[in-house]
């Protein structure tokens, strides 16, 4: 048999083989259903992006707010909540508009300077505005965190200036 022909066969085997694992299921941590109200001034925060990160947790469990201030967490999946135990809370609202809009992250990965540029827009004031303060977006400064449990899983952040 030639080196073509033996070269032809042996890369469809060899790719087989190296894809055999490829289907397997990754085994997530478990993690419990969370609701939640945000309200800001005694009124509901519509559209405001609520995180839940928890320690030692491969990425933060997020929700976006309805127009009653209403959110649920999704981590891996819709709506299947956070990881059980401690977490810090960040609550986010970004004024909108087309003079305030924010390079898309896709944009900012594509292109660095797509990215220094938001960094720049943002250092002198002219990027989008905190609609709630500021703090609440900071993990070290929000001063939020909640205890997830099954017994504990329904939360209302009143959010005060």
């Amino acid at each position: 048999m030639s080196f073509r022909i033996r070269s032809a066969f042996s890369l469809p085997l060899f790719s087989l083989v190296l894809c055999a694992g490829c289907g397997e299921s990754v085994e997530r941590p478990q993690t419990i259903a969370v609701k939640g109200t945000v309200v800001y001034q005694s009124k509901p925060v519509e559209g405001a992006e609520v995180s839940f990160w928890g320690e030692g947790a491969p990425r933060a469990a997020t929700g976006v707010t309805d127009a009653e201030g209403k959110f649920t967490l999704s981590m891996f999946e819709f709506n299947d909540g956070c990881l059980p135990g401690k977490n810090v809370i960040t609550i986010r609202k970004m004024e909108a508009g087309a003079e305030n809009a924010a390079v898309s992250e896709e944009d900012m990965l594509a292109d660095p300077l797509a990215l220094a540029s938001a960094a720049s827009a943002q250092d002198s004031g002219q990027g989008p505005k905190s609609l709630i303060p500021e703090k609440y977006s900071d993990r070290k400064a929000s001063g939020l965190s909640e205890d997830v449990s099954a017994d504990n899983n329904t939360f209302v952040f009143n959010l005060a200036d």
